[in-house]
């Protein structure tokens, strides 16, 4: 099950962040998101072994602090449930 990581340390990598949630099972894969210049954005993704990890990460992890850092967890979606939400033939305000 896929989570998202908002809010990392900009020291975070790859290690850091399967370190940080590997005390709730096994850890699939975890990357930091970077920019052009190889520098983080603060953000990333993990994916868990299975969901009942992933939940236990979640209700651990999500606004805990990491080094002054406050983190959000969430799952996260897929990405065609992202671009379904904001489709270009929808004209109807979000905001009304």
């Amino acid at each position: 099950m896929d989570l998202f990581v908002d809010g990392l340390p900009s020291s975070f990598g790859r290690k850091e962040l399967t370190d940080l949630f590997g005390g709730f099972g096994t850890v699939l894969a975890a990357d930091v998101v970077k920019n052009k210049e190889g520098g983080s954005l603060q953000f990333g993704f993990v994916k868990m072994a299975t969901s009942r990890e992933a939940y236990r990460a979640m209700a651990s992890l999500h606004r805990s602090i990491v080094d002054d850092h406050l983190l959000l967890v969430t799952l996260a979606e897929s990405q065609s449930a992202r671009c379904s939400q904001y489709s270009p033939h929808d004209t109807s305000s979000r905001f009304a």
